[in-house]
């Protein structure tokens, strides 16, 4: 795991404070109309699959980076939008974006803003204020990937998912809170709160060891009001399929549970026998079934 922002966590605890009313539809506001300026690199054939080094215009700072995986035909496939984890980067998702078009379904999948060199890393004088848009710049530019998505004319625009894994689980919710186009999601060991440490997870217990509360207080209270749990009252009608690792180092059970608490819209959880890369056979195949069922894909072939 990297600290603190390649995961998806700052973290220290703050005092408790009631959900401060940001409108996540203004936080992560953007001008869809602006054109997209999509690009297309390089290009590589898997069997009859095509996957295809893109790039287009962040609403935000620079250009987005990622990786559309292309199935064979002229659909009308279902589209997908891949997030992979603070470690990783576009390339997490490209073996499922490959099986998933197999069964039809037509993925992005892009890096964070922090892989991107047109993008200033935080200073120390800004660091909390850095971090925080860079935040609300990763949700935007989801978002974009999903106009790019139902702009094709080989989506269906009513057939749109995500699946975010880690820091794309963590701000997945607040995208569901805002972004109505996608149907469903799945959400993989993200965190309701970016800015409280105090449970029993191991990435908690190094910072309580490595930092003093006090240090932490001041950068902590800016980015606060951002925290997932403070958007995801609204996320339906989308419907949220948590998945879970019981042996998970970062994500404790009591995080699990207040960000599954906090969602408002429909939802359900799921438990694997497995760490936090969710390297297991079961949850991998539960999750490529809900997005079968859910987006009305054809069984593998």
């Amino acid at each position: 795991m990297r600290f603190p922002t390649l995961f998806l966590a700052l973290t220290v605890t703050v005092a408790a404070q009631s959900a401060p009313g940001l409108d996540p539809h203004a936080v992560f506001s953007y001008d869809a109309k602006k054109p997209l300026n999509f690009k297309t690199e390089k290009s590589e054939e898997v069997g009859s699959i095509r996957v295809i080094e893109i790039s287009y215009d962040s609403p935000k700072i620079g250009r987005v980076p990622g990786f559309l995986v292309v199935p064979p035909g002229k659909g009308p496939f279902a589209g997908i939008v891949y997030m992979h984890w603070g470690q990783g980067n576009k390339s997490e998702w490209l073996a499922e974006g490959v099986e998933m078009a197999r069964r039809a379904a037509l993925s992005v999948m892009i890096d964070a803003p922090y892989w991107r060199p047109d993008v200033p890393s935080p200073t120390s004088k800004n660091r909390a204020e850095a971090e925080r848009d860079t935040y609300i710049q990763l949700v935007v530019d989801l978002r974009r990937a999903v106009d790019l998505l139902v702009a094709r004319e080989d989506v269906d625009p009513h057939r749109v998912g995500y699946v975010g894994h880690s820091l794309g689980a963590t701000w997945g919710g607040p995208l569901a809170a805002v972004e109505k186009r996608i149907r469903m999601f799945v959400l993989m060991g993200g965190l309701p709160s970016i800015t409280n440490y105090d449970d029993d997870s191991f990435y908690g217990q190094v910072q309580r060891a490595t930092n003093s509360r006090e240090e932490f207080q001041k950068y902590a209270a800016g980015l606060e009001p951002y925290n997932p749990e403070h958007f995801v009252s609204n996320t339906g009608p989308a419907k949220i399929y948590f998945q879970w690792a019981t042996h998970d180092m970062y994500i404790s059970r009591r995080s699990a549970d207040e960000y599954y608490r906090a969602v408002g819209g429909p939802k359900e959880q799921h438990w694997y026998l497995t760490s936090h890369e969710f390297n297991d056979a079961q949850s991998t195949s539960d999750r490529r079934r809900w997005l079968t069922k859910e987006l009305n894909l054809q069984s593998s072939r």
